[in-house]
């Protein structure tokens, strides 16, 4: 307990310096993702002695996140990513900004180690901890690619809301699937969900106020608000909490040892 709350107040010291820092200097996408996430990430990662592997496992499935949330984005134009470089997947997906989802996804399950497990790694082979996490990274890069090539005239409306509830679908069909499912599990992916959603809500702020990317096809949308005076949609804010929701159930369930 008291481990916890000097993490989280060191934390807290951390972000509250950065994001001014970030602010006041007009960072980019992938500075305010390094001072944002990647650091944390580092030092979660050496606080805990993650083993490679899992560092890996994870890295796998926020690739897969990441290609899936740019990929519909881009597609379907619900915001365009700004960044230094020109580099796109399919022509479409900047590379900063998978690399900072994907960055992204391994804080939130390094953070989700540290705050709410055990913080003991199980001694899994590499081979079986990478398989599942690259098969969905592979899979979704293969549906991305093929929306963009063969069926580039399918579309779905308000398409940011499905991505959403395909997220919080897999994470609660993989628990109710699970046989070491629990409701003390349930409850306490929920908290870690709240928990978690503060960084990524501080960074949607620095994203706003130093416009890394810029939502567009309004009709596309639940429901909008004005941040900064830039224009933001509703599921922006759902996806702080489904993210973490999602990054927690298949860590656990897939990757730890589901303690």
């Amino acid at each position: 307990m008291h481990r916890n709350l000097i993490l989280l107040f060191v934390m807290v010291l951390y972000y509250g310096l950065g994001t001014y820092g970030l602010v006041v200097f007009d960072a980019g996408l992938l500075v305010s993702s390094l001072v944002l996430f990647g650091i944390p990430a580092l030092a979660l990662a050496r606080f805990t002695l993650a083993p490679s592997a899992v560092l890996v496992s994870i890295a796998l499935l926020g690739g897969g996140v990441a290609i899936l949330l740019e990929g519909i984005a881009h597609i379907y134009g619900l915001w365009y990513s700004i960044g230094i470089a020109e580099a796109r997947l399919f022509g479409l997906i900047p590379l900063e900004m998978l690399l900072s989802t994907t960055v992204q996804v391994v804080f939130l399950g390094l953070l989700y180690e540290v705050l709410f497990d055990d913080g003991i790694y199980t001694p899994r082979s590499a081979w079986h901890r990478m398989t599942f996490f690259g098969v969905f990274s592979i899979a979704v890069l293969v549906l991305i690619g093929m929306h963009q090539y063969l069926i580039a005239g399918v579309f779905l409306t308000y398409s940011y809301l499905w991505i959403i509830g395909s997220i919080l679908a897999a994470a609660l069909a993989s628990m109710a699937l699970h046989k070491d499912f629990s409701v003390l599990f349930f409850d306490k992916v929920i908290d870690f969900s709240i928990i978690a959603s503060v960084p990524l809500a501080i960074s949607l702020w620095v994203s706003s106020t130093n416009v890394h990317k810029v939502f567009a096809h309004h009709t596309e949308y639940l429901a909008t608000f004005s941040l900064f005076g830039q224009t933001v949609p509703i599921e922006e804010v759902a996806l702080l909490f489904a993210l973490p929701f999602f990054v927690a159930t298949m860590y656990e369930m897939y990757l730890d040892d589901r303690a």
